[in-house]
């Protein structure tokens, strides 16, 4: 498996981490290969434009695929990819 994009330096937010119950790494590789979960039509523009660009990449999950009030966990790709953080949709300042 290749990466479509660099990741940078890897951070998980202790409340993703607990949320999860785990380090998230599947979640990431899926980011990387640009499965990027249930992000509607504008933001997979917005990724697919970005990976020409260096831009922000942002990919959504949904926690417990069995339980959706659980909520959904954001894997962001920072602008220029020097980092990549997994956290909780609730933790974003968008």
């Amino acid at each position: 498996m290749y990466s479509n994009f660099l990741l940078g330096n890897l951070h998980i937010t202790d409340a993703a981490r607990e949320r999860l119950g785990r380090t998230p790494l599947d979640l990431i590789a899926r980011h990387a290969v640009s499965d990027h979960g249930v992000v509607n039509a504008k933001q997979l523009q917005k990724n697919r434009i970005a990976m020409d660009n260096a831009g922000q990449i942002v990919s959504r999950y949904i926690i417990d695929p069995t339980d959706e009030s659980q909520g959904y966990v954001l894997v962001i790709t920072s602008e220029s990819w020097g980092s990549t953080t997994v956290q909780l949709e609730s933790e974003s300042t968008k």
